[in-house]
């Protein structure tokens, strides 16, 4: 049985990574503000209060690794957006961006590299297509993805001589409760994402939940340093 620690696999497609990992006989830590739609599954799965805004907090995984012995996957699935141009976007909300989407992630890599550097293990950043090109009215965002990659990047040369990978998907336009709230008012909009996936079709949080266990898990296990793009193609400009 593996152990695995995912940040905010509390809802969206965090639950969903959280299922599949279930599915997959791990026990599942999972990190967020709140419990969310876990009530909804059933497995061994555990949850931790952290407030990953205090990103140089990583507790969580010294409470996960005391309690369980080891952690041999670490998932850093949380992340917020932010739809503003750049000349809009005051010091305070690309912090609070950067300190999510980046830097709990930096400090989370570090610490479960010496946590783990006598026994392995993966860790699977969650960046973005917003990491791979420019999204209109996301700077914030899109810097701070692309960072993720860069990190992502960086760990994997710096721990293979642990025996841990690091490797980050970057999910395109998933069709999610939160999306569709978006565009239901803006119809149009949808049409013309869907019309530049070369698939016609948005994602299922269950697409991004499979891509993450498979470079979790030792099916990749000569996988190092990747940016997965799961967006059915929209990245690569068609």
């Amino acid at each position: 049985m593996k152990i695995a620690v995912i940040t905010g696999g509390n809802k969206g497609l965090g639950l969903a990574q959280t299922r599949t990992f279930l599915s997959e006989g791990c026990q599942v830590h999972v990190v967020a503000r709140s419990e969310g739609d876990l009530g909804s599954l059933t497995g061994d799965v555990h949850f931790h209060a952290q407030d990953l805004s205090n990103w140089s907090d990583t507790s969580y995984l010294d409470a996960v690794h005391e309690r369980a012995g080891r952690i041999d996957i670490l998932v850093n699935n949380a992340g917020m957006h932010l739809k503003k141009p750049v000349w809009e976007i005051e010091a305070r909300e690309l912090e609070a961006r950067l300190d999510i989407n980046l830097k709990a992630l930096f400090a989370a890599c570090g610490q479960f590299v010496r946590l783990q550097w006598d026994s392995g293990g993966a860790i699977v950043n969650i960046s973005s297509m917003g990491g791979l090109m420019a999204l209109p009215s996301a700077a914030a965002y899109v810097t701070s993805k692309t960072a993720v990659i860069g990190l992502t990047r960086s760990v994997a040369v710096d721990a293979a001589e642990f025996g841990i990978r690091c490797n980050a998907v970057c999910p395109g336009f998933i069709d999610t409760q939160m999306t569709r709230a978006v565009l239901e008012k803006d119809p149009a909009r949808r049409d013309k994402i869907e019309g530049r996936i070369p698939g016609g079709k948005f994602g299922t949080p269950q697409d991004v939940a499979d891509a993450v266990w498979y470079l979790a898990s030792d099916q990749s296990k000569y996988v190092n340093g990747v940016a997965l793009p799961v967006d059915g193609g929209y990245s690569i400009g068609f």
